[in-house]
């Protein structure tokens, strides 16, 4: 490849990773936590489902009916029923929901029952709009990452827009990368820790890039169209094929037609389906379930499964008699190999396929694709400052790895600092005033961080109490969660909430370590420094 082409590429992977560098590493290191938020911080976060018992399918189609007999006919067109789990509620719920059942709303509207897991105890209800109802459900601190990764709280359609478009520039920056390093075999064992900050940041970043090139290239492409589908492809799908009307490509294309009401009594036999489904995917873990026109002759169930023999989440579909009709993947019953395609877009984006070790390497991998553009704005801003002529003065070098500590580092404090404060919250605060305090600790705990970056003091000392405060607070988990819970490692209540414990606890350790050596190479380079003085 001629040298000028070089440079055009080199140019471009440096100006994209510097002017997206803070962001995607805001998006990367969220999306490495939210790879383990589902379940498996979410069962952590919520003390119901730790050991919640398997509630019995009769129980539920019990709870179905007598609900169903205390809302208006209309809400039994669209009944769902989402059961406890780490992957979407800590409480049995029950969803009746109509797009006419209500002429004070021009949407549609739902009256909500939820229950205990272990005792089904009615613990809270709900009347209005279904989308209120689902974007005020409880959060934690596992879920609350999770979102923030997906849009960055900025909402849609900004919010995806804007992740789907980093997902681009980590796309490019992994391409061009890859052309502009073309020494591969040498590049690849090159890591030259004892040489300087510089070289081992420099060395570090092109084995991160080069090994883990095929990683960050498909979290790119996934993450864009993740981010763009529904704000961009959608729109455009629908103005393509129907006019723009979105309503009628969704109606299309949907898994779950709306139900012809025949007026003809039948009991919908749930609990039968819900054993038919547990018997034919053993294996697999039973989400929710939609139950079209309840106890009406017309009567469909489709249920949502996750795990077993499939990558994706796959839909059964039932007639309410209890047959079992077929089961199809989420986007609906449409063949062809690009639906096979969309459907593993999800699980190769976060991982969730080949159990607990492939979410851990997922992590590990997020991680190195947090730490690319970091590394690569640091070399920027080095060569930059260093040299005969510098164009970047020594204040404005200060200046702008205070603003990196600040944002990237005060990132990692304030998802960290979520971790102790959800045990706090758990045994103080009531579970409806959750979603006020959890957003607010994150964010105000991030800005103040940041906001201690303009202070004029050096970076290494702003890193290093960076660093301590990230291990104190992974340290304070094990010992709140003893001291708060019932459920934690010295009772052995649970293996997962015992090593998400104890992983939490490692993790402070190894930030004291980090912290330990920062400390003996800061007091070598000045005893190197001073030496050189006197001679």
């Amino acid at each position: 490849m001629k040298s000028l082409t070089i440079k055009k590429l080199f140019n471009i992977h440096s100006w994209v990773g510097v002017i997206t560098a803070v962001l995607l590493f805001i998006v990367a290191f969220s999306g490495a936590i939210a790879v383990l938020s589902r379940p498996e911080l979410k069962i952590w976060a919520n003390p119901e489902i730790q050991q919640a018992p398997k509630i019995p399918a009769q129980a539920i189609t019990e709870l179905v009916n007598q609900y169903h007999e205390q809302v208006p006919a209309p809400f039994g067109e669209n009944i769902h029923v989402y059961l406890p789990s780490g992957h979407n509620t800590h409480l049995l719920t029950l969803l009746f929901e109509s797009h006419h059942g209500d002429d004070n709303y021009d949407q549609a509207v739902a009256h909500v029952f939820q229950f205990h897991p272990n005792t089904l105890a009615l613990q809270s209800t709900y009347y209005g709009p279904s989308q209120t109802f689902y974007a005020e459900r409880k959060t934690d601190a596992a879920s609350f990452i999770g979102h923030f990764h997906a849009d960055l709280h900025l909402g849609r359609p900004i919010g995806l827009i804007l992740t789907g478009v980093l997902g681009l520039t980590l796309l490019v920056s992994t391409l061009t990368g890859l052309f502009i390093h073309r020494q591969f075999l040498r590049q690849l064992f090159t890591f030259r820790r004892h040489k300087g900050t510089s070289l081992w940041v420099s060395d570090g970043h092109k084995i991160m890039g080069i090994w883990g090139s095929l990683f960050h290239g498909m979290i790119g492409f996934t993450g864009a169209f993740l981010g763009l589908a529904t704000v961009i492809l959608l729109p455009a799908a629908a103005l393509v094929n129907f006019g723009g009307d979105q309503d009628k490509l969704v109606e299309t294309f949907t898994a779950i037609p709306e139900p012809v009401i025949s007026h003809q009594y039948q009991p919908t036999q749930l609990a039968d389906i819900l054993a038919d489904a547990e018997q034919r995917f053993a294996n697999a873990h039973i989400l929710d379930a939609t139950i079209m026109a309840h106890n009406d002759a017309n009567s469909e169930v489709y249920l949502r499964l996750l795990g077993g023999e499939s990558v994706a989440s796959q839909l059964l579909h039932y007639h309410g008699d209890g047959e079992y009709i077929k089961s199809m993947s989420s986007f609906g019953d449409i063949p062809g190999v690009s639906i096979k395609v969309l459907e593993l877009l999800f699980p190769l984006h976060f991982g969730n396929f080949g159990g607990i070790f492939i979410k851990l390497v997922w992590t590990a991998l997020g991680l190195t694709t947090a730490l690319l553009p970091l590394s690569g704005i640091m070399m920027w801003l080095s060569k930059r400052a260093r040299g005969n002529n510098p164009s970047l003065s020594h204040k404005a070098y200060q200046r702008w790895n205070r603003f990196i500590i600040g944002s990237c580092g005060g990132l990692v404090l304030a998802c960290m600092l979520l971790f102790p404060a959800q045990v706090l919250i758990n045994a103080y605060i009531p579970p409806t005033a959750h979603n006020a305090v959890i957003g607010p600790l994150f964010f105000y705990s991030w800005l103040l961080w940041l906001l201690l970056g303009a202070l004029p003091w050096h970076y290494h000392r702003y890193f290093q109490a960076t660093l301590a405060c990230i291990g104190s607070l992974a340290l304070l988990v094990l010992p709140l969660n003893v001291l708060l819970s019932e459920n934690h490692v010295l009772n052995a209540g649970s293996l997962l909430v015992s090593s998400v414990d104890i992983g939490f606890f490692a993790i402070g350790l190894g930030c004291y370590y980090a912290l330990r050596r920062l400390y003996k190479g800061a007091a070598t380079q000045s005893q190197l420094v001073n030496q050189e003085q006197q001679v």
